[in-house]
């Protein structure tokens, strides 16, 4: 049972979160997401929160839109998911409010066991939940229940088939679809505190770009790059990734600093993840890094300027620079339309006519990587793996299958947006500096919204 303060504190947070969605025409982060931190009992109890509210609401949704009655699953179909603690059959099974699961009814007493299916049936009022022994108790299920359409997994599928009998197995549809519904749907409430989520990425990001980490001529790409390390242990934030941290750097001053940081550390005049150099004025720094916090990713990408001597401020040019990349990013959001493949999409973007300055451009999009805190009750933890579900702008999304750019758009959805631009600069060169931001946006009525945007007008700068 939640106590009334915390019932209070999630209720500000939301209120916040609501208040502040629509504020995005200038970046002025303050620290007040960091400073509201969760614990992690609490974060694993708003978890709960989201799973129980889709399994009331968006599952039997889902069940109708894909015209599905009958929706059957296995605890050994998930090969496509990583391995048998697949995100579809973990994120269903019944739990209690702190992430514990509930052993199978059939399991000896004191065992852990997991269900063997799970099967859910639309009555038609609501979803019937039922877990059958076997596959002679699915037979008989299906028969007393008479669907017409039956929602499978297709992998090693012969047992299930087989019981199903040959009228009910030629009912029987692929469950793929439904399972990326299902996993991809976001609650008003999930997509509501995300922005919290992206908002404490934003801090932290804000912090690191600053002269509180980074002092020009001392500090290094991997000092900073560790500096986020610590940063997201220090506030108790999971990561999959090793933030990437790239220095851009004129080719004028690519030949300055050539004794100390060898010319062929830059190619195309930045640097890879894992090349260690030291940042110098005039530099540019693009951070790409993750945290995860109730279940959700951030994917960002933002930038920031290391001012010369003399400058006061960034160059007129950078400036510029960014204010072009945001109206191409503003211009390809305006092609995710309803019911659009992620195919649709890129074809769509690809016919658009880049603004004057811009040499290269192109739009990535993928959903963000979501994880599951669960738990059975002896405190084995479920794999702590992130899992990506949903409509992406390519093929696939390694290593995981359950993406595709033939997945159509649909309501209350959210994606890592981050197309890459670069765009002509004074004195950056041919190849221009490559600025594309990085960031959170949703997918609803209003089209597609960015989360708590960055970097809109304002550039991170380090004096």
């Amino acid at each position: 049972m939640l106590t009334y303060a915390y019932k209070i504190f999630i209720m500000i947070i939301m209120l916040y979160c609501m208040l502040n969605a629509s504020a995005q025409s200038e970046w002025t982060h303050t620290g007040r997401d960091i400073e509201n931190y969760l614990p992690m009992r609490q974060r694993v109890q708003i978890m709960e929160r989201f799973w129980k509210w889709k399994r009331e609401n968006v599952l039997p949704d889902v069940m109708r839109e894909q015209q599905v009655d009958l929706w059957i699953i296995r605890n050994n179909e998930a090969d496509l998911y990583y391995n048998n603690e697949g995100p579809v059959f973990t994120s269903l099974l019944l739990a209690n409010h702190e992430g514990m699961t509930l052993p199978s009814k059939f399991a000896p007493l004191g065992s852990q066991q997991i269900p063997k299916f799970l099967l859910f049936f639309d009555t038609g009022q609501d979803i019937e939940y039922f877990e059958p022994k076997d596959y002679n108790d699915i037979r008989i299920f299906v028969e007393s229940r008479n669907p017409k359409k039956i929602a499978i997994g297709q992998y090693n599928k012969e047992q299930m088939v087989s019981a199903l009998g040959v009228k009910y197995a030629n009912l029987a549809i692929d469950s793929w679809t439904l399972g990326v519904r299902w996993l991809e749907t976001m609650s008003p409430e999930q997509i509501s505190i995300y922005r919290y989520v992206q908002g404490m990425a934003n801090d932290i990001i804000a912090e690191g770009f600053s002269n509180a980490v980074i002092i020009p001529g001392i500090t290094t790409s991997d000092d900073l790059n560790w500096w986020f390390r610590e940063k997201y242990l220090e506030l108790d934030l999971e990561l999959e990734n090793h933030p990437s941290v790239i220095v851009k750097r004129r080719p004028s001053h690519i030949e300055i600093y050539k004794h100390l940081d060898p010319p062929e550390k830059f190619r195309d005049g930045q640097t890879e993840n894992g090349i260690n150099v030291t940042i110098q004025r005039g530099d540019v720094i693009s951070l790409d890094s993750d945290i995860m916090l109730l279940g959700m990713v951030t994917d960002s990408h933002q930038h920031a300027y290391v001012l010369q001597e003399g400058e006061s401020n960034v160059p007129e040019g950078l400036k510029e620079a960014l204010k072009i990349v945001n109206n191409m990013q503003d211009l390809f959001a305006q092609e995710f339309k309803i019911g659009r493949t992620g195919k649709e999409i890129m074809a769509a973007t690809s016919q658009l006519k880049p603004f004057e300055g811009i040499i290269e451009t192109e739009l990535g999009f993928h959903p963000p990587p979501m994880f599951i805190r669960r738990f059975l009750k002896g405190g084995y933890m479920f794999s702590h793996k992130t899992y990506v579900a949903g409509m992406t702008s390519g093929p696939g999304y390694y290593p995981t299958s359950i993406v595709t750019n033939n997945h159509k758009l649909y309501y209350n959805t959210l994606y890592a947006f981050e197309p890459h631009t670069s765009v002509a600069a004074l004195g950056w060169g041919e190849n221009g500096i490559e600025l594309g931001i990085g960031q959170i946006a949703v997918f609803s009525e209003g089209g597609l919204r960015y989360l708590d945007r960055p970097q809109e007008t304002k550039w991170h700068v380090i004096k």
